[in-house]
């Protein structure tokens, strides 16, 4: 999904019926002689201004949870320690916590991928360019980022197997690109990485992420997420999941035409929009069995991005009446 402008909107329209025979007869009982009160609507959207629309094409690298192979040591199999983080965490259910010595270089922790990634294809087979993403999340707090100082966070991919540090894809994050006791997301380009050796990224069998100067103290941090994501800079006008278009790449444009009926394959599980109370605890807000079934209106402004409003409605499932498709969680700590 591209950009949002004015941040989005969440709507529940709520239309409570109390049934009833008529005037004279007063409310329908219920076995025990109560009124019979009911939703007649209960219906929840999600409404975000884009500044441009694409289909999102990303692909997992490392979601850091309990089925992900991070490990103690460096890829060299040296020092440092992992453990998982079920407390702190970008999304899933936990992160990859690193923990490093004082007086250790080079250290920190590592995954070896259960089979050689390919960071030059999406899954669905699109081509990976130098401009796509290799996102990914560090967490660390206040005194672990004056333990760090001047030094920098390493992310490393890697050409050789375990044990060998020969070729490999790094890029270094600095302290003062970390913000204290928060997630800082980085989104650098494939293009950003500096190549070690030799290597196309096509052959990946694995990441570390260590600290490449010796450290002062010891220190700890989280990371997560790590995704190679498609750059957004082709627009288009269809949403998310394009509920009742078809979609055709013809080289030198992509073309999207309209189907009359919506398939089961339309509907997106759910669409969750994730914030941050004042008190720094989490909230999330999901729709759940989701279609794109807005109008396509687009806003055109002078030497701007044109500027679309989309929409997304939870749906009721066949044979699910009453299970309403809209949750809200409120964590406490």
């Amino acid at each position: 999904m591209g950009a949002t402008r004015d941040g989005c909107k969440v709507d529940i329209e709520r239309t409570i019926k109390e049934i009833a025979f008529d005037g004279a007869y007063g409310p329908t009982l219920d076995s025990n002689g109560i009124p019979l009160v009911r939703y007649e609507t209960l219906i929840g959207r999600i409404t975000l201004n884009n500044l441009y629309l694409k289909y999102f094409n990303k692909k997992t690298i490392s979601d850091c949870e309990s089925t992900d192979n991070w490990a103690d040591h460096d890829w060299g199999d040296i020092g440092g320690t992992y453990s998982a983080n079920t407390t702190i965490f970008n999304s899933g259910l936990q992160s990859a916590k690193i923990s490093i010595a004082s007086g250790q270089t080079g250290h920190g922790g590592h995954n070896v991928f259960d089979s050689v990634k390919d960071f030059t294809v999406f899954d669905n087979s699109e081509e990976a360019v130098t401009s796509d993403i290799l996102g990914f999340a560090i967490y660390i707090t206040t005194a672990n980022l004056a333990v760090l100082g001047t030094d920098s966070i390493q992310i490393r991919y890697h050409y050789d197997i375990f044990g060998t540090q020969t070729n490999y894809h790094w890029l270094d994050i600095e302290a003062s690109e970390l913000t204290a006791d928060k997630w800082t997301i980085f989104t650098p380009a494939k293009s950003d990485f500096t190549l070690e050796g030799s290597g196309d990224w096509d052959d990946i069998y694995g990441m570390s992420a260590i600290i490449p100067d010796e450290t002062d103290d010891a220190i700890e941090f989280e990371i997560d997420t790590f995704e190679l994501i498609q750059d957004q800079s082709d627009s288009s006008i269809v949403p998310v999941n394009g509920s009742g278009f078809g979609y055709t790449n013809e080289t030198t444009y992509k073309e999207f035409t309209p189907n009359l009926e919506i398939s089961a394959t339309d509907y997106l599980e759910n669409i969750t929009l994730v914030g941050q109370k004042t008190d720094g605890n989490m909230f999330k807000i999901i729709m759940e069995n989701v279609l794109n079934d807005g109008n396509i209106e687009l806003t055109f402004e002078s030497k701007d991005e044109v500027v679309h409003e989309t929409q997304f409605t939870g749906h009721y499932k066949y044979g699910a009446g009453l299970t309403c498709p809209i949750k809200f969680r409120e964590y406490t700590s």
